[in-house]
């Protein structure tokens, strides 16, 4: 069982962190701080290139901070790497199991290789390979396993340890929707049992689903944070209706709010609570599909690190 934190103990303190690369003048990350509370699932967002795995690398002591500091779990991630590897387990975000060798041999051993004993790694094995469905493909080996599978034996290998902070970098990219959710459910799991996590994602719905607190970069800096229900205040409508664009003349629909061409033959509406009954009876008038919600992290998002809304939009602000 993985030991109680300490309430006093930050999962992750970083301060004022930079990363410039050699050879790069553009620093991958440029005064980061950030504190990761214990017992929480701490989630990073930002584009491709924003700087996020390049965090999640220095804080797992694979990388050198050019300035700065982190401490993980109390540790600092310079001066005590060794200890800090003891606490804590990854899921790369481009890590890739050996293709000679079964499921169960890449957990069983993984765990052999951190101490654990062989009654208790077996156990381990077993539990995790049932919770994300690899069970019945334990014999088999990596190489002649799909994609998702392969990605899940990573993740298996993570969560089958006592670690008390896990590194999550994209962990459900490549798995199909059942398997996604067979790897949340691991993940809250994880955190019940007193377990701290760090997880990048390009999925929207997954970070919205499992986090506790947000932080989204751009560009290696940090653009904003806070809760989910937080971030959702940066947009100041709070709700979204799309509307099928069939024959609908975008001037009608300036009046409500701002508005977004998705791409998709919908058009995006961002209102309040006030004018969603004139466009759904605007929208039933003329026999047109909509659907109304709230706004969502993926708005959030695009509207941080896209420009705002206005980048897309075909009404007024």
């Amino acid at each position: 069982m993985r030991a109680p934190y300490s309430n006093l103990v930050l999962a992750i303190d970083a301060a004022g962190v930079s990363k410039v690369y050699k050879g790069v003048h553009q620093a991958a990350l440029s005064e980061v701080s950030l504190k990761v509370e214990a017992g929480r699932i701490f989630t990073l967002l930002g584009r491709n290139g924003a700087g996020k795995t390049t965090f999640v690398r220095m804080c797992a002591t694979q990388l050198m901070p050019t300035a700065g500091s982190i401490n993980v779990l109390g540790y600092d991630v310079v001066r005590q790497a060794k200890q800090i590897r003891d606490l804590i387990s990854i899921v790369p975000q481009e890590g890739r199991p050996l293709r000679a060798l079964t499921s169960w041999d890449h957990i069983y051993n993984w765990l052999q290789i951190r101490g654990e004993g062989k009654q208790s790694a077996r156990d381990k094995t077993e539990e995790i390979l049932r919770k994300l469905e690899l069970y019945e493909a334990r014999n088999r080996p990596a190489m002649n396993l799909s994609g998702g599978m392969k990605q899940k034996i990573l993740v298996a290998m993570a969560m089958a340890t006592d670690a008390q902070l896990l590194f999550l970098d994209e962990p459900t990219i490549g798995l199909d929707p059942v398997s996604r959710r067979q790897v949340w459910s691991a993940i809250n799991d994880w955190k019940a049992k007193g377990g701290s996590i760090l997880l990048t994602t390009h999925y929207m719905d997954e970070a919205e689903m499992l986090s506790d607190y947000v932080v989204i970069i751009d560009k290696g800096k940090v653009i904003t944070q806070g809760t989910i229900q937080e971030l959702r205040r940066v947009i100041p409508q709070n709700i979204r209706v799309d509307i099928a664009r069939d024959g609908l003349d975008i001037d009608a629909l300036e009046p409500y709010g701002s508005v977004v061409d998705t791409g998709a033959g919908m058009l995006r509406v961002f209102t309040f609570e006030s004018a969603v009954r004139e466009l759904s009876e605007l929208a039933l008038g003329r026999n047109l599909a909509f659907t109304v919600s709230p706004v969502t992290l993926d708005d959030v998002f695009v509207y941080l690190v896209g420009g705002g809304i206005g980048d897309n939009q075909n009404g007024r602000d």
